[in-house]
């Protein structure tokens, strides 16, 4: 039934003044060649942009219950030639589906129109109805034009109790959205980014960014710096499909290689929601690939790119720290200079300490060192001193508010979070950055001739702290171990013997022969967690299990925090096998140790009969004597590793640290 001219007078009188030249009725719905208004005996609403104006928009009668019998309302926002429109809805409470999922009432958007109309012959491109949590927050046009139609179903009596919908509209410019880059000839999605003298910076996204990008959606991205430069990227959003497992699981995934194709290491992989992360390349050039598959359609990305030749330390949060201490601390004087910007370029590893150390140092001084890396760098940080004056000996990271202390700073997500503070003479665990970027902060409050200060040792690692394996440059931190090479050995977390790093993903992959089957026996295992399901929803780190390369198992039982020693061992079904660590943007702990054995049948059947245990125990107590080496003396294993050419590894030592473990963290 048509809705009456009353009734939209009522609820349009609260828009008119947004767009006082808005006048609501059926003659005003636009109708170059269409009938569909018409057909479908609409009413009209247009919203026209003055300049990238916005505004609001409801359904009849909001926040009241809206009508029934409403046949059809147009809402046509109208752009300029050069503005597309975002919609972005506040509240939406209509009918809910019914069990075949068909609305009854619905909101559809039409996204893709050519021209402010929409006809008989055109598809919509949304439909929605229900609450709030249902449907997409906030939708795009792809030009100046984007209709909402909607409508109601007939139903005797009073209205339904759905308070129907509330909106803010936006024009935006649509030339923020396009990318800056040229179009390779003869490619859908493929752009090139070149340094000139003119040409330092640009933006890219996503194909049809803001938009969901369309099912199997392919792009590639090539930039391409003159001699000394290097590519920065800044990935402002990230919208992709999310899942909780591995980003080698995922169909929707950005890659980015430290070269010009894809066969260049990999140094940054992003699945899910992120913001501000930031990829910085070794060289010249960076490739990145975006792929998806035909379901689950997100926004996609938006990244600005920067051609740089010399890192900046403005933009790396060193200015987000906040201090509750006096801001007027000197950093420096005439005798001493305490700020350090360390650049993996100049400064791939060395040691930092408190003023005059190991000599008392100065009172009321604030010193800051900042490390700076780039590609898939991380930043290692051992404390080889600690003695700083407290007023009384500290019990938690608390205890330091009023006492001379080293803060350690990462970057996740764009922002600077404070890993720990430490004071006293306890040393802190070892550290490992979750990016290529970390600051750690010295804090002096008073004068004491009987404290020495703190010394630290840094290095800039690409292996994360993991010293057995071969790693792969296919991915950021994966490592190989085949049976043709070593039958058994260890395999760790990220920087085992310290703190593993936030926000990281590790694959350990294991290549068996024949009938072989792999065991991995976990000696030590504290990964922070709630047990027994280990869920991203629960703010898990865990260690997954597979006997498949690209897809998650789910026969196998993830791990995580303690568990008991019956669980600690487990078994591929056969040669292949896939262990992978997930750490989250929270919290953090000590991580695991394992050894891991390729057997055969034969091997398992004398197992069985043996009383002295596992033949992983036995080699560990036989090679027990032949190793003595400490954590300087490892040999890193590193290298590039394809399929075809696996049998051509050489043997690495096994080699283990021999330094004690520290507490836990609360």
């Amino acid at each position: 039934m048509h809705v009456s001219l009353a009734l939209m007078f009522v609820y349009t009188t609260g828009l008119l003044y947004q767009c006082s030249s808005i006048n609501p009725a059926p003659e005003n719905c636009l109708n170059y060649e269409s009938t569909y208004h018409i057909t479908r005996a609409c009413d009209c609403v247009v919203y026209q942009s003055y300049g990238l104006n916005n505004g609001i928009f409801t359904s009849p009668n909001f926040p009241q219950f809206y009508p029934s019998n409403i046949n059809c309302i147009l809402y046509s926002f109208i752009g300029d030639a050069s503005e597309i429109i975002e919609l972005t809805f506040m509240s939406f409470d209509l009918k809910m589906p019914d069990p075949s999922g068909r609305c009854g009432d619905y909101v559809r958007i039409f996204q893709n129109l050519e021209r402010p109309e929409v006809n008989e012959h055109s598809q919509y491109d949304l439909e929605f109805c229900g609450g709030y949590s249902s449907i997409p927050k906030t939708v795009f046009s792809a030009g100046r034009s984007l209709v909402l139609e909607f409508h109601s179903d007939f139903r005797v009596g009073k209205p339904g109790n759905y308070t129907g919908f509330k909106g803010n509209y936006q024009f935006l410019d649509k030339r923020n959205y396009l990318i800056t880059g040229s179009r390779v000839e003869g490619h859908k999605c493929m752009f090139d980014f070149h340094s000139n003298i003119s040409h330092h910076s640009g933006r890219f996204f996503s194909p049809g960014y803001p938009q969901d990008y369309k099912p199997n959606s392919s792009c590639r991205f090539r930039f391409f710096a003159r001699l000394g430069e290097r590519v920065r990227l800044l990935f402002t959003n990230i919208q992709l499909h999310h899942i909780d497992a591995s980003c080698r699981d995922s169909p929707d995934v950005i890659t980015v290689y430290d070269g010009t194709n894809e066969s260049a290491p990999v140094i940054g992989e992003f699945c899910g929601v992120h913001n501000a992360e930031e990829v910085i390349s070794t060289g010249t050039n960076l490739f990145v690939a975006f792929t998806c598959d035909d379901r689950n359609q997100k926004q996609g990305f938006a990244a600005s790119y920067e051609f740089i030749n010399k890192i900046s330390t403005q933009n790396n949060g060193v200015r987000s720290i906040k201090n509750d201490s006096n801001s007027a601390m000197p950093t420096s004087s005439s005798q001493f200079q305490c700020n350090e910007n360390m650049d993996s370029r100049s400064h791939r590893n060395g040691t930092i300490s408190s003023p005059f150390y190991p000599e008392p140092y100065p009172s009321n001084i604030r010193c800051r060192y900042i490390f700076t890396g780039g590609g898939r760098e991380r930043i290692q940080l051992r404390f080889l001193h600690m003695d700083l004056h407290v007023p009384r000996e500290p019990t938690s990271a608390v205890d330091c508010k009023e006492a001379d202390s080293v803060s350690v700073y990462i970057v996740i997500n764009g922002k600077t979070e404070v890993l720990n503070t430490w004071c006293g003479r306890k040393l802190p665990p070892m550290l490992m950055s979750s990016q290529h970027n970390m600051i750690v902060e010295f804090q002096s409050l008073h004068s004491s001739k009987s404290v020495t200060g703190f010394k630290a040792q840094y290095s800039f690692v690409t292996n994360f702290g993991i010293h057995e394996g071969q790693q792969d440059n296919r991915g950021m931190c994966v490592f190989n171990y085949q049976s043709s090479v070593k039958s058994s050995g260890e395999i760790t977390s990220p920087n085992y013997n310290g703190l593993y790093p936030r926000n990281t993903e590790c694959h350990y992959l294991f290549y068996g022969r024949g009938k072989e089957r792999v065991q991995i026996i976990f000696v030590d295992f504290d990964v922070d967690g709630l047990t027994p399901r280990c869920e991203e929803s629960t703010y898990s780190d865990y260690v997954s299990f597979s006997n498949f390369a690209e897809t998650e198992d789910r026969k196998m039982t993830r791990l995580c925090g303690q568990p008991p020693a019956e669980k600690r061992e487990i078994w591929s079904d056969g040669p292949f096998f896939r262990v992978i660590f997930k750490s989250n943007e929270m919290y953090d702990s000590t991580g695991f140790q394992a050894y891991y054995q390729f057997k055969g049948p034969q091997d398992e059947h004398e197992e069985e009969g043996n009383p002295h245990g596992t033949i992983i125990e036995r080699d560990r107590k036989r090679n027990s004597g032949n190793t003595a080496y400490n954590s300087s003396e490892r040999k890193h294993m590193a290298g590039y590793l394809t399929l075809a050419s696996m049998t051509s590894l050489t043997v690495a030592c096994l080699t283990l640290g021999l330094f004690l473990l520290p507490p836990r963290l609360a």
